[in-house]
């Protein structure tokens, strides 16, 4: 009787677990990202940008990381952005397939 609930539990478990390093990577990388991006700016436009950055932020997240590979060749702020995107995807599409309670 224990045994059939703990296997019924187990998926759950596996689920949960899933999505905490789901969620963990996903802070991560907006972390990242963000900082790699506020670099991108403090690098090219001075501390000022930074600010104005900080409070324009969805903005600086699509154009600096793009301005900054062209313009400058610095690539890491598109490649940790994007790449980061990717990564999550397929965390998310896995678990999705995994744990997927439809039939």
């Amino acid at each position: 009787m224990e045994r059939e609930a703990c296997r019924a539990s187990f998926p759950r478990v596996r689920r949960g677990t899933l999505r905490i390093v789901g969620v963990i990577l996903f802070f991560a990388w907006l972390i990242a990202s963000w900082i790699v991006d506020l670099l991108a700016v403090y690098l090219t436009f001075g501390g000022l940008a930074v600010l104005l950055g900080i409070v324009l932020a969805p903005i600086v997240f699509v154009i600096a990381p793009w301005y900054a590979g062209l313009a400058h060749g610095f690539w890491w702020p598109l490649i940790v952005e994007y790449g980061g995107l990717v990564v999550l995807g397929l965390v998310f599409g896995l678990a999705e397939k995994l744990f997927s309670t439809r039939e």
